[in-house]
């Protein structure tokens, strides 16, 4: 067997995350290694480049906000961004596909309005979103509006997503802001963040040993990664399913934490057709009922054929899941007829890819969120209480919005500032 490798810091997993903390640790004048058990950096930001004439986003899709913290990298990168913003949104209500603001004018939603001031105001009150929406009355209208105010950006159900986890989350906040789409393709933003960076591909983490004075990762294949220090940015969950093992056994602060979030699926249908056949300048469909979450237009250009992505959180992601590729072509496809009437999908498609988060083994799910009574749980299993093992990934940060593409990334900063403390 090869002789293990070596290193000062080892870090597990090339997402956003795990490059940002191995950048910032390798400028710092250590050695570090990267561990990834797939083929490609990027992690949940996966950008497709064979579906039509320009990247399409099966993963991460949006910058959100002006002020993130990645957009120095990507301005450095000299990334191409576009606006997406959300007085362009339209929603399909009451069976109805319209612009927001006329939806907003129907007084069946008016009961509704006072739902982000109770929010707010929700004190020490923890309870499931449907807890919530049967406590505040809503009824018809108001309750589709309300369920997509509380469960749209998550991807778990109303019984499962707590109102509490959605301000600790900082998940009201997308309520407003511009989001930007990276037209040159998010990927380029992790390739950047990784350049130069040692890291080892096919590398499938089965345990790992740690210690005050150091750490040794162990491979499904038998290899070894031994080092004074290691960075876990592994996804929830791919470390709630049982597969590694920790030796020692994790404090039981830590494997409370990783008990009390949840992740949640999450599944894409891109689409390609001939034309559209959407409102030209809609940013976004959310859709209160049916198959499908909401649907993006996945640019404003003209220069490459239309298309779209229909993207499903939680239990519809679910039943897309169980349903299967070609399966799921045809659910999405018939709900397209019934979200645009008149629309003809089928004659106009070009061509579509599947993209099932829940089932890739490298995310086992699309992202984390809090139910009742999991607040604190990020800080808890973000905490260096195991050594010289620390953590990261967007689980772990819940600021400015946790599980953003922005939280991976000051995850990982956030964990290399007590990585080189430690090792100072």
């Amino acid at each position: 067997m090869a002789e293990p490798v070596r290193a000062d810091v080892v870090v597990m997993g090339a997402g956003v995350a795990g490059v940002a903390a191995a950048r910032a640790l390798a400028q710092g004048g250590l050695k570090v290694v990267v561990v990834e058990a797939g083929d490609r950096v990027g992690g949940r930001v996966h950008t497709v480049r064979d579906l039509t004439g320009y990247p399409v986003e099966a993963g991460a899709e949006f910058i959100h906000g002006n002020r993130a913290a990645t957009w120095q990298d990507v301005r450095a990168a000299g990334l191409v961004t576009e606006p997406a913003p959300y007085v362009w949104s339209w929603f399909n209500l009451a069976g109805t596909t319209r612009w927001l603001p006329f939806h907003l004018a129907h007084p069946g939603v008016w009961r509704s309005f006072d739902i982000l001031w109770s929010l707010h105001r929700i004190g020490d009150r923890d309870e499931s979103a449907a807890q919530f929406i049967a406590r505040k009355g809503y009824r018809g209208r108001a309750r589709e509006l309300a369920q997509l105010t509380l469960t749209a950006h998550l991807p778990g159900s109303v019984d499962e997503v707590g109102v509490a986890g959605l301000g600790a989350d900082g998940i009201l906040h997308l309520e407003g802001g511009v989001n930007h789409r990276v037209t040159s393709g998010y990927d380029l933003l992790p390739a950047h963040i990784g350049t130069g960076l040692d890291i080892r591909f096919g590398f499938r983490a089965r345990r790992i040993a740690w210690a005050p004075d150091g750490v040794e990762i162990t491979a499904a294949d038998g290899a070894k990664v031994t080092a004074r220090a290691a960075v876990s940015t592994l996804p929830h969950g791919v470390l709630t399913r049982g597969d590694i093992e920790f030796e020692p056994g994790l404090p039981a602060a830590k494997s409370d934490a990783l008990n009390r979030l949840a992740t949640g699926p999450v599944a894409k249908v891109l689409l390609s057709f001939e034309d559209p056949f959407w409102p030209t300048r809609a940013s976004q469909v959310v859709c209160g009922s049916g198959p499908v979450t909401l649907y993006w237009p996945t640019s404003f250009r003209t220069d490459g054929p239309p298309t779209l992505s229909a993207y499903a959180t939680g239990p519809r992601a679910q039943a897309l899941s169980d349903a299967g590729a070609e399966k799921a072509l045809d659910i999405v496809l018939d709900d397209l007829v019934r979200v645009f009437p008149g629309s003809r999908p089928r004659s106009s498609l070009r061509g579509w890819r599947f993209v099932d988060w829940m089932t890739d083994p490298n995310a086992l799910g699309g992202y984390t969120f809090l139910p009742p009574r999991a607040i604190g749980a990020r800080q808890d299993l973000a905490a260096p209480t195991t050594g010289a093992l620390f953590w990261a990934g967007s689980a772990t940060e819940s600021r400015p919005v946790a599980d953003t593409v922005e939280a991976a990334y000051l995850s990982g900063l956030r964990a290399a500032r007590q990585v080189s403390s430690l090792l100072r």
